[in-house]
C-alpha cells in the first residue's frame, strides 16, 4: 500500500516555498538596485550603447521606392550606430575602432551613414569630447569599402571608371569566392494581374474611354510583356554598372537610350520633365470622398500605394468622369512604367500630372521611366539587393531587339500596325522548372555574354540614324523621374547610333553618392542646377560628327578603345571554364546566321541602293554557313 499523506504535505508546503523565494530573490533584487542607484550618484556615467543590429535596424521602414528621400525616416539606426562605435562621443564604454579598421557594422562588412557628404565620404555633426578622436573618426570615414581602391579578381585593373564595383554583385561572383546570385533569392517585380485587370476594366462614366485614348497611355497595357524570361535578364542586370549608367559586355558599352523607349514604348521623351511633390494626401482624398485617409481608404491605399482594383471600383461608383480617368492613369503608370516593389500596389504621386488629359502629352515620360529603370538598375546590381522593379518590359524588349541570339526558340510573336510601340511584338515566354532549372539557365546565360563579340548585336535595329529620328536621345545630362536624378550619357555608346566607338570622357561625379554593397543605403545625388539643362537640348546634345565617324562595319571603333576599355572594366562575370569552350562553339556558328540575317536586313531596309557588292558577300556567307558544322541548341527548359 502505498503513503500518500506525505505527498499531501507536500503540495501543502510547496506553495510557501515558492512564495519564500520570490520573496527572497525580489528583495535582493530591490537591494541592488539600491547600491546602483547610490553608486550612480557618487559616480554618474551615461547608459551602456544601445546595441547595433543591421539586419533588425530596419524594420518598419517602408520598401525602397527607387529615391533617396526616406534615407532621414531612420536616423535612430545613424545615432545607434554612432553611439556603439564611437565612445568619445557620448562618453560610453563601447567597442571601439583601431584607427585604420573601415567604418563597418559586424553584422554587415557596409557602411551605415552618420550624414552623406560630398562623393560618400562620412560627416559627424556631433562634438568631440575627447582630445585626438577627431583623427581616429577621420581615418575611419576615408575607408570606403564599397568604393574600389585596388585590382580586383577578374579586373578593373584601373578602378577610375568603376570606383563603386566593390558593392557590386559581380564582385563576389568571380569563382563564387562569396556566394553567387541565385534566381531562388531574386525577385523581379511585375503587375501582370493587375494589368490584365486595367485591359478589361468597363469605364462607369461616359466618355472616360475616349479620353484615356487621347492621352496615347493606354497602349502601353498592350506592349506589356506577361512572362519575363528572369534569368536572362538578372544575367543582364549583373553587367550594369550604375558608374556609368551602361552594361559592361566584353566588347565595349551599351545602354538603353531615349530613342529606345520612343521606339519600343511609344511613349514621349521630349517634354517637361516629371519632377513634382511627392505627397498626393489632398488629391486622393479628393478622389476616394474621404476627409483624410483613414480606415475608409484602407481597402484602396496601403502603405502608401494603390491597389488598383479597390481603387478603381470605389472611384467608378461616383461616376465622374475626371476622376475616373485620373484613377485609371495613374494605375496604369504605377503599373507598367513605374513598378516599385511594394507587391501588388502602384505609386501615387503620377496622380498629380494628370489634373488635365490635354497636358499629359506635354511630359516626358519616356525620360522619367528610362532615369526610374536607370535607378532600378544601379541598385539591383548591388551584391546584397533581393528584387529589382521598374520598366521590365521595357529592358526585356530591348534585349530581344539587340541580341536575336538570346531570344527563346518559344518566343511568340505578333504582328505590329505602323505606329504601335515596337514591344507590342515580344508574347514573352513562360519558363517552367524549378529553382534548379533556373539557375542552371542563368549560369548558361552568363557564359554566354562572357563570350559574346560585337558581331552578336544589332546596333541600330530600328533603321540607320537614330539621332535624326528622336533627337532628343543624343542629349547629354541628367534626368530625373521625380526625385530620382541619373546621368544620360550617349557618347559611351556611340555604335548604338551608328556612329564608330570613341574613348569617352570620364562620367560626371555625383555630388552625393553611397553605391555600398547594401541597397537600403544607396543614394545619389548630382545638385541643384543640372536638370535645368534639359531645357536647352540643343546646346547640351551630342555632336556626333564633330567627335566621330559612320560605322562601315557594326563593330568599328576607335584605335586603342578596347585596350582603354579593357583595363578598366570587369569583362568577365564568372571564372573561365572548360565549359567556355562549347559555348564559343555554339556562338560562332550563331555568328554566320547572325551576319546573313544583318546583310539581308540591310538590303530589305534600303533597296535602291546599289548593293552588288553586298550581295556577293552573302554568297560566301551562305556557302561558309552550309560547310559549318550543324548548330545543337542547349537544353529548353
Amino acid at each position: 500500500m502505498v503513503d500518500t499523506r506525505g505527498k499531501k504535505k507536500l503540495k501543502e508546503v510547496e506553495p510557501s516555498r515558492v512564495t519564500n523565494r520570490i520573496v527572497l530573490r525580489s528583495r535582493r533584487e530591490k537591494a541592488e538596485n539600491e547600491r546602483r542607484r547610490a553608486r550612480l550618484v557618487e559616480n554618474p556615467s551615461p547608459p551602456p550603447p544601445v546595441p547595433f543590429d543591421l539586419d533588425t535596424a530596419f524594420e518598419g521602414v517602408d520598401e525602397y521606392d527607387g529615391s533617396d528621400d526616406n534615407y532621414d525616416d531612420f536616423p535612430h539606426v545613424n545615432d545607434a550606430f554612432f553611439e556603439s562605435n564611437h565612445p568619445s562621443a557620448g562618453g560610453s564604454s563601447g567597442p571601439r575602432l583601431e584607427p585604420e579598421a573601415p567604418f563597418v557594422s559586424s553584422s554587415s562588412s557596409q557602411f551605415v551613414h552618420v550624414r552623406r557628404g560630398a562623393r560618400g565620404r562620412f560627416e559627424s555633426s556631433r562634438p568631440d569630447s575627447e582630445e585626438g578622436s577627431t583623427s581616429k573618426r577621420k581615418k575611419a570615414r576615408e575607408a570606403d569599402s564599397w568604393i574600389l581602391d585596388r585590382s580586383g579578381p577578374g579586373g578593373p585593373i584601373d578602378h577610375s571608371l568603376i570606383p563603386s564595383f566593390g558593392g557590386h554583385v559581380a564582385y563576389r561572383l568571380w569563382d563564387d569566392g562569396l556566394g553567387a546570385r541565385r534566381m531562388d533569392s531574386f525577385k523581379l517585380s511585375t503587375r501582370a494581374l493587375t494589368v490584365n485587370y486595367l485591359k478589361d476594366y468597363k469605364f462607369q462614366s461616359e466618355g472616360a474611354a475616349a479620353l484615356v485614348e487621347r492621352t496615347g497611355l493606354r497602349k502601353l497595357l498592350d506592349c506589356s510583356i506577361q512572362h519575363l524570361d528572369g534569368p536572362l535578364l538578372v544575367a543582364f542586370v549583373e553587367r550594369w554598372q550604375p558608374d556609368t549608367n551602361t552594361f559592361h559586355m566584353p566588347f565595349g558599352e551599351m545602354t538603353i537610350t531615349l530613342h529606345d523607349v520612343a521606339v519600343l514604348l511609344g511613349i514621349p521623351v521630349g517634354g517637361d520633365m516629371v519632377v513634382g511633390n511627392e505627397s498626393v494626401k489632398a488629391q486622393l482624398c479628393e478622389m476616394l470622398r474621404v476627409e483624410q485617409l483613414n480606415e475608409r481608404s484602407k481597402p484602396s491605399l496601403k502603405s502608401g500605394g494603390l491597389v488598383c482594383a479597390e481603387a478603381m471600383q470605389q472611384v467608378g461608383r461616383f461616376r465622374e468622369r475626371d476622376s475616373e480617368v485620373r484613377m485609371f492613369l495613374t494605375c496604369l503608370l504605377g503599373t507598367t512604367l513605374f513598378v516599385d516593389r511594394s507587391g501588388d500596389r502602384a505609386q501615387v504621386w503620377p496622380l498629380q500630372f494628370l489634373g488635365d488629359t490635354r497636358r499629359v502629352r506635354k511630359y516626358s515620360w519616356g525620360s522619367a521611366t528610362l532615369a526610374y529603370l536607370y535607378r532600378q538598375l544601379g541598385m539591383a546590381s548591388r551584391a546584397d539587393c533581393k528584387g529589382m522593379g521598374g520598366c521590365l518590359t521595357l529592358l526585356q524588349s530591348w534585349i530581344y531587339e539587340y541580341f536575336p541570339c538570346l531570344r527563346d526558340q518559344k518566343l511568340g510573336t505578333r504582328g505590329l500596325v505602323c505606329g504601335e510601340p515596337f514591344a507590342k511584338k515580344w508574347e514573352g515566354v513562360r519558363i517552367g522548372g524549378g529553382a534548379q532549372l533556373m539557375n542552371e539557365r542563368l549560369d548558361h546565360y552568363r557564359r554566354v555574354l562572357d563570350n559574346m563579340t560585337d558581331e552578336f548585336v544589332f546596333w541600330c535595329p530600328f533603321g540607320p540614324r537614330p539621332g535624326e529620328m528622336v533627337s532628343r536621345s543624343l542629349y547629354s545630362g541628367v534626368i530625373r523621374c521625380m526625385s530620382v536624378e541619373e546621368m544620360y550619357d550617349p557618347s559611351r555608346c556611340l555604335r548604338q547610333f551608328g556612329y564608330v566607338q570613341t574613348i569617352p570622357s570620364d562620367p560626371l561625379p555625383p555630388v552625393d553618392v553611397c553605391r555600398s554593397a547594401n541597397v537600403k543605403m544607396y543614394s545619389l545625388s548630382y545638385g541643384p542646377g543640372l536638370s535645368e539643362l534639359w531645357k536647352a537640348p540643343h546646346c547640351h546634345s551630342v555632336q556626333l560628327d564633330s567627335i566621330s565617324r559612320p560605322v562601315q562595319k557594326p563593330e568599328d571603333t576607335e584605335d586603342g578603345y578596347l585596350q582603354w576599355y579593357m583595363g578598366r572594366t570587369h569583362p568577365r562575370i564568372v571564372c573561365p571554364s572548360a565549359a567556355d569552350q562549347e559555348i564559343h562553339h555554339h556562338l560562332s556558328h550563331d555568328q554566320l546566321a547572325v551576319k546573313l540575317v544583318r546583310e539581308f536586313r540591310t538590303v530589305i531596309e534600303h533597296p535602291y541602293d546599289d548593293h552588288l557588292d553586298l550581295l556577293l558577300g552573302l554568297q560566301g556567307f551562305l556557302k561558309e554557313y552550309d560547310e559549318a558544322t550543324p548548330y545543337q541548341p542547349p537544353p529548353q527548359y
